[in-house]
């Protein structure tokens, strides 16, 4: 799938479904419920629209993510990107030739100091299993973001099954980012219960309303120092 340009305003309006069409009704519904809750975030943080804005993404995958930012409005040029595994990074490249990708630790980032806009983590930290690394890559996060830049923040907070990922709760983001102003919401219905429910709206949306049963925070830091 290559990324799609879409109208500059479209992260001030409510989402079109056209961007989740190729993804089954589980993975349509958790995608969709988590993009909805990053554009609330991002508009009470004052990011109305993406272009012109320097973006990085920690932990960037196959590209996931990246193509959202694209299909918001974010410019390809102004888009850079991180992971450790470099077969990950050569299909993100294939996917999206404009974006730079780079194969690089977040703990170590190969950015100058206040470089990005706005810097994006979804489920980075929680493949970082050892303390003192994620300290670093939060640590490295904020070094690159400029004075007022927001780093976002998505990621579990429940037990995966994956045992190679270690869960990132919320007492552990405030620790990471205790010099910085937080906003810090549970988001995310358990996949799993999505998935058993084959993505059916009327039903996820009544269970997702118990605070319980939202196993993701999503997080903005502020860099206002």
């Amino acid at each position: 799938m290559t990324a799609v340009a879409h109208d500059a305003t479209v992260i001030a309006r409510p989402m079109s479904t056209g961007l989740y069409t190729e993804l089954p009704p589980a993975e349509r519904y958790i995608h969709r419920t988590r993009d909805a809750a990053l554009i609330d975030l991002l508009r009470r943080h004052d990011v109305e629209t993406l272009p012109g804005r320097r973006i990085l993404e920690l932990g960037c995958g196959d590209g996931s993510l990246l193509r959202t930012l694209v299909y918001f409005g974010a410019e390809p040029g102004l888009l850079d990107a991180v992971d450790v595994d470099p077969k990950r990074v050569a299909r993100a490249h294939t996917a999206l030739p404009g974006i730079s990708i780079s194969i690089a630790d977040m703990a170590c980032l190969p950015y100058e100091d206040d470089s990005f806009d706005l810097a994006f983590a979804f489920t980075s930290f929680s493949s970082v299993v050892d303390l003192r690394a994620r300290r670093r890559g939060a640590v490295e996060a904020m070094r690159v973001l400029r004075r007022g830049g927001l780093l976002v923040v998505y990621d579990f907070q429940a037990n995966p099954t994956n045992s190679r990922v270690r869960p990132l709760p919320e007492r552990e983001v405030r620790h990471m980012f205790e010099s910085y102003p937080l906003d810090i919401q549970r988001v995310t219905l358990a996949p799993p219960l999505v998935r058993l429910l084959r993505g059916r709206r009327t039903l996820c949306r009544r269970l997702e309303r118990l605070p319980f049963l939202r196993t993701h925070l999503l997080a903005a830091v502020r860099k206002d120092i």
